[in-house]
């Protein structure tokens, strides 16, 4: 009888051991994926900040070929357009409801 407990010790240790291997080896693998993870994170939040800034820059970019000073020598030049005179401007008053403003 005292080799049977002795070797249901030993398979009882062994079970010990093989449970610690594998939560321990389980831990590993689950901080590698969060550092990995954390990493792809932070790729991702500095091109967010790299696609914002090129978007204020395109906005930037779209006002100012837009604007009234750029456009005015295009309109003249290309299309033929000219600032019409003061007795050419008409100006439109919007339609009121009855009794009401507008």
């Amino acid at each position: 009888m005292a080799k049977r407990s002795l070797s249901s010790g030993r398979l009882l240790i062994a079970c010990g051991l093989v449970g610690f291997v594998l939560t321990a080896a389980a831990v590993v693998a689950r901080r590698g994926y969060g550092h990995q993870q954390g990493v792809r994170t932070a790729a991702l939040e500095g091109r967010q900040v790299a696609l914002e800034s090129e978007r204020v820059r395109l906005e930037a970019a779209i006002r100012d070929a837009s604007s009234r000073p750029r456009l005015g020598p295009i309109a003249e030049k290309r299309l033929g357009m000219r600032v019409p005179a003061d007795s050419q401007v008409v100006i439109l008053s919007r339609a009121t409801r009855s009794g009401g403003t507008p």
